[in-house]
């Protein structure tokens, strides 16, 4: 069948698979189809193509190994996350010209499958500057350092002297809401006959959309949907030659992002007889984030007379989010004082990473091998800072603001770090067929000790057509410092519940221990085959064990619970029952095995003269299991409690779907193009406990999604596209609404891998000048 279809293949190269790649080699000139390891390279037209209006988005729509959980709650909902190969965002580096992106301040708290990361923010990366994504699916500690077990994503910038594009676009949901507007424009300048300026804007709008159940009462529950937003991101990328063989390059991002999203609904009667005269019907707190995100990247490069290639670079990247409840009350405030204070400022978080590389490249000729290799060795200094900021004082008054108590004195926290590194990294061919890598990378933590990781990589030439590859590595992500850090505490006259930095008083009662990092052993094999010109089958399988996991523990309730929340400094009212109060900390909880298999198969057919299609038929299938679940510290183990419960474990194993399989086809035709993409979804899972009694495990089953684009180009500078991203406005399975209670706030699972809202129609237009 194979040969069949492929039969008619055009004469065109693939252009991904001949892309020149930085990302997991540093030998010059190699593409992604002679890659060790398996590299995706997307380019800005393909990202286009999908129709969305953000990179996690767009890459998602493309790659069968990158997935994004339905909506998140709280902060969850305002930063979101992703998932490759069905593991955290933690695992995942994300890099900018091939320097490390530094992470959000915000730590994503809610039970969902990112529980406990604070990973890096695509959104701030703006579609407009981004020339092309290199996604790198290996594990890659022993070349680039700490997060990137699952891969890396590295985004590459436009690099234009001259030119540029203006594009605006608009969308909705086929039934209503989350209305789209967004504006990007980039353009290239020279600088004199040696350097360029690439600079980037956009500017994106997005409204509330509301896919919640019956709430019950008077007040109607809008908690489940998209947040709105307004986002504005400022780009810059930049290389200048300032003598013979020296060359400076830097680039940056500023970005600001207001977003608010709704929480459950309050009915009359809730709270207490004040704030019912406040709001006689009811009323849905909002939550607000006010984000701002900047990065910058500035060094120099060259080669000396001696053929050493160096670069020397130093990158900033700082991100605070500040944090509102509004159109709220806080109902012990209103009883003991009358304030009828509505908005409140909940307190902040502060992130800031410093990174500084020096590198070296050089080719050698060793005796023996077939052609000359490559050896790179380098050095680096990271310092990370991470800040709590309490909320102002009525916020956490008593029980605090409703939905969203602010952070208290006690919550607070400031902390801070230094990481050294160093790597060496060899390639080479040991003959004309046999090709290998080596790489080896020491990192030294001044809180969390040294750790030390190493890859092999290898790739076997059968024939021309025909190739076998495999790597094995270690690696390792130390937690981060929002993990160590991250307090928050809610103490009412009904319950009372604390998350507790592990070095609190409260969570030593406990027995937390100290965070370590968590480590993981890679293997993958795989093959690459060209059966016939312009068709190329490449297959990987692959084997990721993490140990140490980091996970936020089981709630933990009763007595021992309270003893915690004593010990941070906060007071329990009398009459709080046992039952109503608990604990939790982040902790090193199990150790998990993650296998599977990606599978890519692209090819050309010719229709006629003057048409095309290009086909890409991709799956990506994985499996997560618990191999080992830690032991609670003895005096949780006293007393009953355990680390992992049922919700922990579906979050890790269930959440994400196991097989995801898309098939794509472009038809080009003179000035027209269309995409019909059709992607697969297998059924997801998660156990909820919202209900007195058992578990509940809710279902999202298996889907086909289309994605339809229509473009026309006008005169070869105007383009206008039109198209729908899940064109038959495919919803997931409903829950039963005896799990919340018959309160069906959440009608579809959190963790549905596409989405909530149902179809969206969108229309482009850009101009190329």
């Amino acid at each position: 069948m194979l040969i069949s279809l492929a039969a008619a293949a055009a004469e065109e190269p693939s252009e991904s698979l001949d892309k020149v790649i930085v990302t997991g080699t540093r030998s010059a000139g190699k593409t992604a189809r002679q890659s060790l390891t398996p590299v995706d390279v997307i380019f800005d037209s393909d990202l286009r193509a999908t129709g969305q209006t953000n990179l996690l988005d767009a890459l998602k729509s493309i790659l069968p190994s990158i997935n994004t959980p339905a909506v998140g709650y709280d902060v969850g909902a305002l930063a979101r996350t992703f998932q490759l190969r069905g593991l955290s965002p933690s695992y995942t580096l994300i890099l900018i010209n091939g320097k490390r992106r530094h992470r959000s301040a915000s730590l994503y708290a809610d039970s969902d499958p990112a529980q406990g990361s604070n990973a890096v923010d695509l959104d701030f990366i703006p579609l407009a500057a981004i020339d092309h994504v290199e996604v790198l699916r290996d594990g890659a500690a022993a070349q680039y350092g700490t997060d990137a077990i699952a891969g890396v994503i590295n985004v590459i910038l436009k690099k234009n002297a001259q030119g540029g594009t203006a594009s605006l676009s608009g969308g909705r949901y086929i039934n209503g809401g989350g209305a789209t507007k967004q504006v990007d424009l980039e353009s290239g300048y020279k600088l004199g006959d040696d350097g360029f300026l690439d600079l980037s804007a956009s500017y994106r709008t997005h409204d509330f959309s509301n896919r919640s159940g019956d709430s019950g009462g008077t007040e109607t529950a809008k908690v489940q949907g998209d947040p709105k937003l307004a986002m504005a991101t400022l780009g810059l990328n930049g290389e200048k030659k300032i003598s013979a063989g020296v060359t400076s390059y830097f680039s940056g991002f500023y970005g600001h992002r207001n977003a608010r999203a709704y929480e459950n609904p309050r009915q009359p009667g809730a709270l207490s007889a004040a704030v019912d005269t406040l709001y006689p019907n009811g009323f849905s707190p909002i939550e607000r984030i006010s984000e701002d995100d900047f990065s910058a990247t500035a060094g120099f490069k060259g080669t000396t007379v001696a053929g050493l290639e160096w670069s020397l670079s130093s990158t900033y990247g700082h991100n605070k989010a500040k944090l509102f409840n509004e159109k709220t009350i806080n109902a012990d405030l209103l009883n003991d004082t009358a304030n009828k204070q509505r908005d409140f400022y909940v307190g902040s978080f502060t992130s800031s990473e410093s990174t500084t590389n020096l590198d070296f490249k050089r080719t050698i000729s060793l005796f023996g091998l077939a052609s000359p290799s490559t050896l790179a060795y380098g050095l680096e200094h990271r310092h990370e800072a991470f800040r709590i900021g309490a909320g102002e004082a009525n916020s956490y008054y008593q029980g605090g603001s409703a939905a969203f108590p602010g952070f208290r004195p006690s919550d607070q926290a400031s902390a801070q770090r230094n990481v050294e590194a160093a790597y060496l990294d060899f390639g080479g061919k040991l003959n004309g067929q046999w090709e290998i890598g080596a790489a080896v990378r020491g990192e030294r933590y001044n809180d969390v000790g040294n750790t030390l990781s190493g890859k092999l990589s290898s790739r076997y030439d059968v024939s021309d057509k025909f190739a076998i590859r495999g790597a094995i590595s270690n690696g390792f992500h130390a937690p981060t410092l929002a993990q160590q850090s991250y307090s928050a505490t809610t103490v009412t006259t009904g319950f009372a519940q604390i998350q507790l930095p592990v070095n609190s008083a409260g969570a030593r009662l406990l027995g937390a221990p100290e965070l370590k990092p968590e480590t993981s052993r890679n293997l993958s094999a795989g093959f690459v085959f060209e059966p016939v010109r312009n068709t190329h089958l490449t297959v990987d399988a692959y084997r990721i064990d993490i140990n140490g996991r980091v996970i936020e523990s089981a709630s933990l309730a009763g007595a021992i619970a309270a003893s915690a929340i004593t010990a941070n400094g906060a007071v329990i009212p009398a009459g709080v029952p046992a039952g109503n109060v608990s604990a939790a900390f982040f902790t090193n909880g199990v150790d998990t095995r993650t296998q599977g298999i990606d599978v890519v198969l692209d090819f050309r057919t010719r229709v006629d003269e003057s048409s095309s299609i290009k086909w890409v038929l991709s799956e990506g299938y994985n499996q997560t299991t618990i191999r080992k679940i830690h032991a609670a510290p003895a005096a949780l183990a006293a007393v009953g409690l355990t680390l992992v419960d049922a919700v922990i474990a579906s979050n890790l194993t269930t959440a994400a779907p196991r097989n995801k399989v898309s098939l794509a086809g472009t038809y080009a035709r003179g000035n027209w193009d269309v995409t019909l993409r059709e992607t697969y979804y297998s059924n997801t899972s998660q156990v909820q406990g919202y209900a007195p009694g058992p578990y509940y495990t809710i279902e999202s089953a298996p889907a086909f999604i289309t994605d339809l684009s229509v473009g026309y180009t006008f005169a070869r500078q105007i383009k206008l596209n039109i198209g729908a991203n899940n064109l038959f406005n495919k919803y997931p399975s409903k829950i039963a609404p005896s799990v919340y209670q018959n309160l069906n706030y959440d009608q579809y699972s959190h963790v549905s891998p596409f989405g909530i809202n149902g179809g969206y129609f969108y229309a482009n237009a850009s101009i190329t000048f």
